[in-house]
């Protein structure tokens, strides 16, 4: 196994892990150390770039920034810390019976040769060669972060590892999907290519050909995550076991049950609510597999925890008009989302999105719902089956794709590409003369009359800013005739997205019978009777 390094997986580097169980195990004291819960936060929190000079960038810039949020956002919360705990027990507690120095790991091999010549995942040369392994499983419903989740807990660890001593090339982690129709043959495939792309090797053409059989390529998939010292394999969308054709998912949880019980791999399913009853029903006959239990993931509660975690995502804001978050925006944010964490990124996302476009840069709950009616309509009917808190609509909408978040956002962006419309033209081909063409554009001032007029300003005033212009221009309309209605007018129904100090936003914001109470509050009304006991 020597050759399959070849200088790209990294030898092994043996660290004490505490424990002597672990350190006389070079496949455990190659792991990283157990971190305690301050160390585990900093290594799976996710930080975007940000740097709030960048609010002052071009919007189509702003917009490619904000896509940060999509991939580069993890904040650990408490069921995280409780996964990452698990996970790190599991692992290393599978390795306790498969120690290549103390000859348990050889004893499986023997083993595996044996089950595949007789193609019998329960045969066996050493009885005395016993499993260790334990299993998990992690159910919740669709965008509570369950991959993504399994993802960053084992971006911690090395996936592949070489042992020059013992010659052997160990798997850390292997993470396959399980097949839509529950087809066994179809999961050791998966499996195979998965270790090739991981391990560079050609498993897939050695060992992976349909025709072998089903019996085979079990066999063959269980004797090389014993070769190559798998530590966990993860198999996620357990879900489509429940719409396997008839028989199927029985016999894809009887081989999960030998991967733990007799091969000594421990396993951890990862499936929405719908395969929670499937493994409930099953478990009984083997509750062997779930030495680690279930882990239940659902939305996120309104509490101090939802409210943290919103305050931590307002800080990334690329809005020039960006507020704090209020209490106001913390409730609309859930109420909209139902604390799905997947739900409540894109929805930021694409709020920040369309306030850029609108010439808003600000956000508002007003603005929230529009966002969520107008970009979020495939999951509003899960997002109401989780407000119902009605068990029947929950599994009837519990794998519902989520929003083309990329797609949605280069749809609302195209509207700033109205500015490029003006690029090819001589007289109005600078990177000034576009956004105020694109401001006047906002205020309904017509191109005839709006191509003139930031000529004659940017020629006289070339070396002001874009905001120092725009006074020019507002002084230069009054020679302009241009209906005011037009550009000044606010309708009732747009007060909602004026500053918040504007009384008009106040009015439309506030409760109509106690109007005069906020405004005194905001010491906008007069005390006159302070004046009379002057006067009197």
């Amino acid at each position: 196994m020597t050759d399959v390094t070849q200088g790209r997986i990294p030898n092994a580097v043996y660290i004490d892990p505490g424990l002597p169980e672990y350190r006389d195990n070079p496949l455990i004291a190659s792991l990283p150390p157990i971190f305690d819960t301050k160390q585990v936060i900093t290594k799976l929190r996710l930080k975007p770039l940000y740097d709030s000079a960048e609010r002052n960038l071009d919007g189509r810039l702003r917009v490619h920034a904000i896509a940060r949020l999509l991939n580069r956002f993890f904040q650990p919360l408490s069921h995280h810390l409780e996964l990452e705990q698990k996970i790190s027990l599991i692992l290393r507690q599978g390795y306790l019976g498969r120690n290549p120095d103390q000859g348990s790991y050889h004893l499986h091999l023997q083993n595996g040769f044996k089950r595949i010549q007789e193609e019998d995942l329960d045969a066996f040369v050493f009885d005395q060669a016993r499993s260790s392994a334990n299993s998990l499983s992690l159910f919740g419903c669709s965008g509570c972060g369950k991959s993504v989740t399994i993802n960053r807990i084992f971006s911690v660890y090395e996936q592949a590892i070489f042992h020059p001593e013992h010659n052997i090339t160990q798997l850390t982690y292997l993470k396959i999907e399980c097949p839509v129709d529950g087809d066994l043959d179809e999961l050791c495939l998966s499996f195979f290519n998965e270790v090739d792309r991981v391990l560079h090797t050609q498993y897939s053409t050695s060992h992976g050909r349909k025709k072998l059989g089903t019996k085979r390529l079990m066999a063959s998939m269980c004797q090389i995550a014993n070769l190559h010292a798998l530590g966990v394999l993860i198999i996620d969308e357990v879900q489509n076991l429940n719409e396997a054709k008839s028989g199927g998912a029985e016999k894809m949880h009887n081989f999960f049950v030998s991967l733990v019980n007799t091969i000594g791999v421990p396993v951890i399913q990862v499936g929405t609510h719908r395969a929670r009853k499937f493994f409930q029903r099953t478990f009984r006959a083997a509750r062997r597999i779930t030495g680690f239990g279930s882990l239940l993931w659902d939305r996120l509660p309104n509490d101090h925890q939802w409210r943290q975690l919103l305050k931590l995502l307002w800080q990334y804001q690329w809005l020039r008009s960006a507020e704090p978050i209020n209490d106001e925006l913390v409730g609309t944010m859930y109420d909209l989302t139902q604390g799905v964490m997947d739900i409540v990124v894109k929805l930021y996302v694409l709020a920040q999105v369309r306030a850029i476009v609108t010439g808003m840069e600000r956000i508002t709950s007003e603005l929230l719902k529009q966002v969520y009616h107008d970009e979020l309509k495939p999951v509003h009917p899960m997002l109401a089956a989780l407000r119902s808190n009605n068990p029947g609509l929950l599994e009837q909408y519990d794998d519902l794709l989520m929003p083309e978040i990329e797609a949605r956002m280069l749809s609302m962006v195209s509207s700033l590409e109205q500015a490029d419309t003006y690029v090819d033209r001589p007289e109005i081909s600078t990177d000034k003369s576009k956004k105020l063409l694109a401001l006047l554009s906002q205020m309904d001032i017509p191109e005839d009359i709006a191509i003139p007029l930031v000529d004659r300003v940017i020629s006289r005033h070339p070396e002001l800013s874009v905001a120092a212009l725009m006074h020019k221009v507002t002084e230069y309309t009054a020679d302009v005739t241009v209906e005011p209605p037009k550009i000044n007018r606010i309708k009732r129904t747009q007060w909602l997205e004026l500053p918040t100090n504007d009384l008009r936003y106040l009015y439309a914001s506030s409760d109509k019978n106690n109007v005069y109470q906020l405004f005194k509050k905001q010491g906008l009304i007069y005390d006159l009777k302070s004046v009379s006991n002057r006067t009197g």
